[in-house]
């Protein structure tokens, strides 16, 4: 039986498993609004790829006298192997390619970045992970039984990504989002920010943070204010359908497919197929499939038939027994961790009221490109 509460969008399939949806007169959520500002935006016409080319123009002049005229992060999915693709075959920029090794890369996602980056003749840096420490930062966020426990990884991509484009003197860090495929998740589900670790990591592990590469409020300023590193997200320009993204990546790059959407790393496999469904109810797939449904890649109907169906593992068990071996998670730790109390980054000290209350100086920031709107969007969006 449905609850009296249920609440579903009559666009999308964003539903009341999504915190604090909002829906209009007409049963419109916020993401479809959100979604709406962004089209109107970045429209897809037969201009879009010329206002992109017109970007990155001006990065190779800005970057002539450079060995890298900009940082593209890869992680061996197809959306960042495609955006790599993008960057160094149509766009003719020369960029430094780097990837963030956690400790969970997949053998094909591992194998991935090597082919993608060989082939396309780029130079590739990685950053690998203090293990014992980032271990202990991911167990923390388990143990503090929040939705998010992949924020550890997010924030080392981040640090990285700017860290390395600062020291080059590289003013542009690519991005592989799009909001007509991914959309946009709520905060509840996938906040990042360096004091929420520092928070976390506190009261469950206490451990020196110094070998781990958090991205806090001084990063943003340093890199993004007094560095002037821009982002930029060339998906918003140009047409994306998988299958035909698969196609090219396969066929010219020697990629290879990993078996479903996040699935390129095993801590996130973990967490988007199991942990999300069975503790917090979340099917993260919801978002992108809303996303798409905007678009108008496929209809309402397909989505909720979608939907209907578990997120599939064939290796559930192997997997599980993998991550809790690997985070030195007892199975009696993971059955508390299971059935204690949800909780999200809002019972946490972050950096989320600072943030609210200088929304003037995030929209300048957006506007000047030092920070994506869709960022801007996830906090001061539309309702």
């Amino acid at each position: 039986m449905i609850n009296e509460e249920y609440k579903v969008c009559s666009k999308c399939v964003s539903d009341s498993s999504i915190p604090n949806l909002k829906l209009d007169k007409n049963n419109i959520c916020q993401y479809c609004k959100i979604h709406q500002e962004m089209e109107n935006e970045f429209p897809f016409n037969e201009k879009s790829l010329a206002n992109l080319k017109l970007i990155a123009d001006k990065i190779r002049y800005e970057g002539k006298d450079k060995k890298y005229d900009c940082v593209v992060g890869i992680s061996g999915g197809r959306d960042s192997s495609y955006l790599l693709y993008i960057v160094k075959e149509i766009l003719n920029l020369n960029p430094l390619a780097v990837h963030y090794d956690n400790g969970f890369d997949s053998e094909t996602s591992t194998s991935n970045i090597l082919n993608v980056c060989s082939n396309l003749g780029v130079e590739l840096e990685t950053r690998v992970a203090d293990w014992e420490n980032f271990k202990k930062i991911t167990k923390s966020f388990f143990l503090a039984g929040v939705s998010d426990p992949d924020t550890p990884t997010d924030v080392g991509i981040f640090k990285t990504m700017y860290e390395i484009a600062y020291k080059e003197n590289i003013k542009y860090v690519f991005n592989g989002h799009s909001f007509r495929t991914e959309g946009v998740e709520p905060l509840d589900w996938t906040y990042m920010d360096g004091l929420y670790v520092k928070s976390i990591n506190k009261k469950f592990e206490n451990i020196d943070l110094d070998k781990f590469d958090n991205f806090t409020l001084f990063d943003l300023i340093k890199f993004n204010v007094l560095g002037g590193i821009k982002t930029i997200l060339p998906l918003n320009y140009v047409e994306y359908d998988h299958q035909k993204v698969q196609e090219i990546l396969t066929n010219k790059l020697g990629w290879t497919y990993y078996g479903g959407h996040h699935h390129e790393s095993l801590l996130t496999k973990f967490v988007v197929s199991y942990y999300l469904p069975n503790k917090f109810g979340i099917d993260r797939r919801r978002t992108g499939l809303s996303a798409m449904v905007r678009s108008k890649k496929i209809n309402r109907s397909e989505a909720i038939k979608i939907l209907e169906k578990k997120p599939d593992i064939e290796d559930e068990k192997y997997l599980v027994d993998y991550i809790l071996d690997k985070l030195d998670i007892s199975k009696d730790q993971f059955r508390n961790i299971m059935s204690k109390k949800n909780k999200n980054f809002r019972d946490f000290l972050t950096y989320y009221s600072f943030f609210k209350n200088f929304g003037l100086i995030a929209k300048f920031a957006y506007k000047v490109g030092f920070i994506p709107k869709l960022l801007y969007l996830r906090y001061y969006g539309k309702e």
